[in-house]
């Protein structure tokens, strides 16, 4: 009796630790607007299945799994900021109870508990658990596809790599390994290891071409805007507290000590799921060091499946497990709500500035914006579309606007002839919004609309009403 109550507690434990990090993953989920990398997204799933699977290779630098997810998924719970983030929101979710069982079928039900405690407010992992993107789904994956292993569940194991390397190549590092463990551990000794083996090598194979396809595009390039050895040195940090929030530096500190702490009692034992977290870790820092530089921290994110098991697996060593564990949900908990709680620390606000301009009032409109890769995600609050650049522009109304964390100090740009400031300029904390009127339609080149721009680099023009 004493033994079914104790294993009752611990499926009562974990249910409330999956249903605490439910609830911050789902009740949130239309606080923040959506950014451009989801705007892509948006467009993606809310096309014709075969348009989408069309646009994938020259519009992505992932593999097709999750957009196909999505894309039945928003028919049936919608495509707004709750809707389509919702998916992500479920496989985060699951995440949750899969860490815990890693954990459980290597420590027992204390690691099971921890491991969950950690996934559940882990800012990170929820981040893209809000996110309309492949991440909550390749770390998913990533995490069923080791629990298969753990098992000797070895077709378990071979549809989860298979769907986890459809998902995102990076899980290509913790695929390899585990690929490499069962070929020398088992492959010559069962037909089902040896076949799911090949059977992975095979989905590899034939999301090859895709690969190649794609990495032709550049669409990566982004990330070497900022330099190499600061990526590096953020990955850690973004691990334990997430991107941005207040009082960062005091938890970076207090969270880097209490991993310190709980790394400390690792043992040989754990050799296994160390060699395969320095492998997933380790081996794209490498190569972005020799030239192959798509190195940062969203594309690691699978790293946290071994990396969250290891620290679970610490806290049973001895004495203050517990404690150490609590202290990284406290600060997981504190760093998310100041998240929230600014619009600081948050993802660009497209909605916000859709809400700016308003109605058009003088018929048809330009509209100049600042950072020119928000588009795609101001399209969808506000109806609005590019304008062809050197086309002439006729029109009674200019609004130029800059949205940006930081507020620079910025001028107001003389007016473009027949045009006058209608109001003074507004900004917030957010944005700043100029807004040109003429008495009269005028025609402009392009060039002097454009000249209206804010801040560096230059803008993109809109028109619509």
């Amino acid at each position: 009796m004493a033994e079914r109550r104790r294993a009752d507690a611990w499926i009562w434990a974990l249910a409330a630790l999956s249903v605490a990090g439910a609830a911050l993953r789902f009740a949130t989920l239309r606080v923040q607007s959506f950014w451009l990398d989801e705007a892509v997204t948006h467009q993606l799933v809310t096309r014709t299945l075969g348009s989408m699977l069309s646009a994938i290779p020259h519009s992505e630098s992932t593999p097709p799994l999750y957009y196909l997810a999505a894309w039945a998924w928003v028919r049936v719970f919608g495509a707004g900021e709750a809707g389509l983030r919702s998916l992500s929101a479920l496989f985060g979710s699951a995440t949750i109870v899969l860490l815990a069982l890693i954990a459980r079928r290597l420590a027992g039900n204390r690691a099971a508990l921890a491991a969950a405690a950690l996934a559940a407010f882990n800012p990170l992992l929820i981040w893209y658990s809000q996110e309309a993107r492949a991440y909550a789904l390749l770390v998913a994956l990533c995490a069923l596809s080791l629990w298969c292993l753990l098992r000797g569940d070895w077709r378990g194991w071979a549809i989860a790599a298979a769907l986890a390397l459809a998902t995102h190549y990076f899980a290509v590092f913790i695929v390899v390994p585990e690929l490499g463990w069962l070929g020398w551990r088992h492959a010559r000794d069962s037909k089902a290891a040896a076949w799911s083996a090949g059977f992975v090598v095979a989905v590899a194979a034939a999301l090859l071409p895709l690969a190649i396809a794609q990495a032709g595009g550049n669409r990566a390039g982004f990330i070497h805007s900022t330099a190499l050895a600061g990526r590096i040195a953020a990955v850690p940090k973004q691990f334990l507290i997430g991107y941005a929030t207040p009082h960062a530096v005091v938890l970076t500190v207090l969270a880097a000590a209490l991993a310190v702490a709980l790394a400390l009692r690792l043992r040989r034992s754990e050799r296994d799921l160390l060699a395969l977290a320095a492998f997933v870790l380790g081996v794209p820092v490498t190569l972005a060091l020799l030239g192959a530089d798509y190195l940062i921290t969203r594309n690691l994110i699978a790293a946290m499946v071994p990396l969250v098991v290891l620290a679970a697996v610490a806290a049973t060593r001895g004495r203050g497990g517990p404690a150490l564990i609590g202290g990284l949900c406290v600060i997981g908990a504190v760093a998310f709500s100041g998240v929230e709680a600014n619009a600081f620390y948050q993802r660009d606000d497209w909605r916000a500035v859709a809400t700016a301009l308003g109605a058009a009032t003088r018929g048809p409109r330009v509209v100049v914006v600042e950072p020119s890769d928000g588009v795609p995600a101001l399209e969808i609050y506000a109806p609005l579309h590019r304008l062809p650049v050197g086309q002439p522009l006729t029109t009674r109304e200019i609004d130029v606007i800059d949205l940006h964390h930081d507020p620079p100090a910025v001028g107001t740009p003389a007016a473009a002839p027949g045009f006058a400031l209608c109001a003074p300029p507004t900004q917030t904390p957010e944005l700043d919004l100029v807004r040109y009127c003429a008495s009269t339609p005028v025609t402009l080149a392009y060039a002097q609309v454009v000249a209206l721009t804010l801040v560096e680099p230059g803008p993109s023009v809109l028109g619509g009403g």
